[in-house]
């Protein structure tokens, strides 16, 4: 017969009482990770969906949706998204841009108007392809010229030809007709109608300049114009 005088009373395992302090412990780290988990979720869908420019854009241009993309961004402080254009709120189809919008900037509410509002007449410019420079697109910066006999009427109006020190003739006796003018439109010859080899641009003259689009407009279509980019 087996000795079993000295085998081991069994033990129960009991579940942890409500005292127990490791229950707690793991009461706090349930909580803390719901907390923070929660805390994550709303921080990530506290960004605001706004409208940003596609490409540059240029005063006076008219701006729909199809020149902006929606961005989501957060702002640090409420009061600054007030500044900018909600994603919800297209903009109207008259609305024009009151001054220069680069890519990839948020667009903002005060760089929006109207017709009435703009500082900027567009003035359209046609121009043969070999007197235009290749690189010219929307938003290059432009000097307007014209050469030729018939230009003593709009010698007065377009001032006198010297320019800035940033303008070069490109010819002597070529006429300045408008200064470092921002382009618009410039689509490519092979764009339009007519012949390839012209283009028609349309410049956004300023305020200042213009007085001088009336005697620009008479000298482009009674001389040879070309157009010089600005460095």
């Amino acid at each position: 017969m087996s000795d079993l005088g000295g085998a081991r009373p069994a033990v129960r395992t009991t579940t942890p009482g409500w005292r127990d302090p490791r229950l707690w412990v793991g009461v706090l780290i349930v909580v803390v990770s719901v907390v923070a988990g929660a805390r994550l979720f709303a921080s990530a869908d506290d960004s605001v969906a706004v409208w940003a420019a596609d490409t540059d854009l240029v005063a006076g241009s008219a701006v729909s949706a199809d020149d902006l993309r929606v961005v989501h961004v957060r702002f640090r402080d409420g009061d600054d998204l007030e500044g900018y254009v909600l994603a919800a709120e297209a903009p109207d189809g008259d609305a024009l841009l009151t001054r220069d919008v680069g890519a990839g900037e948020l667009l903002p509410s005060g760089a929006l108007g109207s017709g009435d509002d703009a500082d900027v007449v567009h003035v359209p410019v046609p121009v043969e392809g070999v007197r235009v420079p290749p690189s010219v697109r929307a938003g290059s910066v432009v000097d307007v010229w014209a050469s030729g006999d018939a230009l003593t009427s709009a010698q007065d109006g377009a001032g006198d030809g010297s320019g800035s020190p940033g303008s070069e003739a490109p010819s002597p006796g070529a006429l300045l007709l408008l200064e470092e003018v921002q382009v618009v439109e410039a689509p490519s010859g092979d764009a339009q109608l007519g012949s390839t080899s012209d283009r028609q641009l349309v410049i956004a003259v300023p305020d200042e300049q213009q007085d001088a689009v009336g005697p620009a407009l008479a000298a482009i279509a009674t001389g040879v114009v070309t157009v010089t980019v600005r460095a």
